[in-house]
């Protein structure tokens, strides 16, 4: 290989790179182990590739430097020029850069061959950074995007290579649900349900221990459902009136907050009538909330109306809550949940929420073996769509009746005798 004079080697003043990054690093590796591979230049001398090996040769004060003339290059130099050079240029879209980019880095390796960690010598991903000018978290990422491009060409349709990478990372995010959904085991026994006033229940819990709230109070309106499935009022060992279920809320809503754990979320089912109040208790609390609920839009026949001159119930609100910062595994979802009501044959509490809309407010907030807290359990939806999504339950339930219930519908599902589910596959 012909060498030259490192002082004849002719250097143009403006060149892409500025930032060098570690040349007495490279420096000690070229003394230690020799150059890997020649600089590349014209006939006159002039650098056309290998600046950083140039100017480890000044700072080791070598006379001589191995050089390659352009003329005499193979395939895979001349590849690793143009790319450079057009990397340069930069005129590029992001989709084509991000490739050039994985693709200088393995001309590069197989050039000089790859660096051993701890050993110095060949080339590196920080070698590829600092010859980009960019930092190495950056060079790191683009290439990752170009190596998912080819398993996964849709992400070429992304506007940014911003968006591909969220994109990216959300997908690793569900295959590690994924991963987690097949080791996870979860066993259903009725061990999960407590009878009793859900506050004191819920005090027996650790603080930060809950993963999830999802739970639908008792809304103030006094009503019992009669045997025809519409609603009276007075029910004598139910208290439904407003100013005791806004003090259990309240009561239940201090629990709620201290046991949840940092970055996660929370589903109050609640009467639009009392928004105003239900926003007062969880913002004291300390939960943050979205202003707008959302609206779980309930098919499969009227509400009871109640009179000629009231519409038909046919939706219920749900507040969105949250305790610090979690992502929803889908974002960008619609906030009108159309799930079917559970049909009226099928329940075992008269306010029961089908287990479809349950089980898509806990997967799109929790992981696999995470653990779901239902302080006003009911009918034990809510601890039957934590199961069948794999995530641990604990529910609450002061009724005798409802807890009686409660025990015999989990004591079915733990034996495999699931009740009719609510069939809903609109969300």
């Amino acid at each position: 290989m012909p060498k030259v004079k490192v002082s004849e080697i002719r250097v143009e003043k403006e060149r892409f790179r500025e930032d060098f990054g570690a040349i007495e690093e490279l420096a000690v590796s070229i003394q230690r182990y020799g150059l890997f591979h020649p600089i590349i230049v014209d006939r006159e001398n002039n650098l056309i590739a290998g600046e950083r090996r140039y100017k480890a040769h000044c700072v080791l004060n070598l006379d001589e430097i191995e050089v390659r003339y352009v003329e005499d290059a193979d395939e895979l130099v001349k590849r690793e020029i143009e790319i450079e050079e057009n990397l340069r240029r930069k005129d590029f879209t992001w989709q084509e850069e991000v490739k050039a980019k994985r693709e200088i880095d393995k001309i590069k390796r197989e050039l000089y061959g790859s660096a051993i960690k701890g050993h110095g010598g060949g080339w590196s991903l920080r070698d590829t950074s600092n010859s980009l000018g960019e930092s190495i978290g950056l060079t790191s990422r683009d290439i990752r995007i170009a190596q998912a491009i080819e398993d996964n060409p849709d992400l070429k349709k992304c506007k940014s290579k911003e968006e591909a990478w969220r994109r990216i990372q959300k997908n690793k995010e569900k295959d590690l649900v994924g991963e987690l959904a097949t080791r996870v085991e979860i066993n259903m026994n009725t061990k999960c349900l407590h009878r009793g006033d859900s506050a004191v229940e819920m005090g027996k819990l650790d603080t930060g221990s809950v993963d999830l709230i999802c739970t639908d109070p008792p809304y103030g309106i006094e009503l019992q459902m009669k045997a025809d499935g519409n609603y009276k009022s007075s029910r004598p060992d139910y208290q439904d009136d407003v100013a005791h279920v806004l003090n259990t809320i309240d009561k239940v809503m201090g629990e709620c907050y201290r046991v949840l754990k940092e970055d996660r979320h929370m589903y109050l089912f609640f009467d639009p009538r009392h928004y105003q109040s239900i926003i007062s208790i969880v913002e004291k609390v300390g939960f943050r909330y979205c202003e707008t609920p959302l609206i779980w839009y309930k098919t499969g026949g009227s509400g009871p109306a109640g009179g000629d001159m009231v519409w038909a119930r046919n939706y219920e609100c749900i507040l969105f809550c949250y305790k610090g910062h979690r992502a929803l595994v889908k974002g960008g979802e619609s906030d009108v949940l159309t799930v079917p009501r559970v049909a009226p044959q099928y329940k075992i509490h008269p306010t029961e929420k089908p287990t479809h809309l349950l089980r898509y407010l806990i997967l799109q907030s929790t992981l696999p073996g995470e653990l779901v807290c239902d302080p006003f359990a009911g009918s034990c939806s809510t601890l039957v769509a934590a199961w069948e999504t794999k995530r641990e339950g604990w529910g609450c339930e002061l009724s005798e009746e409802y807890y009686t219930k409660g025990v015999v519908r989990l004591e079915q599902v733990g034996r495999g005798q699931v009740a009719k589910d609510d069939g809903g596959e609109n969300v």
